[in-house]
C-alpha cells in the first residue's frame, strides 16, 4: 500500500480531479485556468496533468515580508499632513468678459 502524502509535499503530477479537490474549485474553473494559461500544467496525450510543486508555488505567489516594528523615538506622527501650496493662475479670458473682437465674432457666427 502507498502512504497518502498531503498535497503540496510531493513531486507528483495531479489529475484534474485531484487538482479540483485540492484547490476546492470546479472542473470547469480549472479548465478555464488552463485555457488562459493561468495555472502550470502539462499535456500527456489528451490528458491534463498538473505538477504539484509548481501548483503549490502558483497558489502562494508572494509571501509578504515581515513587518519590522519602528522604534517609538523614531516615529513622528502628525495629525495634519502638509501639502505644498499651489497657486492657480487663470487666463485673462476666463477672468474678464469677452473682448470686443470676440463679441463681434460671436454675433457673426450666430447670424
Amino acid at each position: 500500500m502507498t502512504q497518502a502524502v498531503p498535497y503540496g509535499e510531493a513531486a507528483r503530477m495531479l489529475t484534474l480531479g485531484e487538482l479540483c479537490e485540492w484547490l476546492n474549485i470546479t472542473e470547469r474553473h480549472a479548465r478555464k485556468l488552463v485555457e488562459r494559461e493561468a495555472i502550470p500544467y502539462r499535456k500527456v496525450g489528451r490528458l491534463l496533468r498538473f505538477p504539484e510543486s509548481e501548483v503549490e508555488k502558483w497558489s502562494h505567489p508572494r509571501r509578504r515580508r515581515a513587518v519590522v516594528p519602528v522604534e517609538p523615538a523614531q516615529a513622528q506622527v502628525s495629525a495634519t499632513t502638509r501639502r505644498p501650496r499651489v497657486r492657480l493662475v487663470l487666463p485673462k479670458s476666463l477672468i474678464e468678459g469677452p473682448t470686443d473682437q470676440e463679441s463681434e465674432h460671436d454675433c457673426k457666427r450666430s447670424a
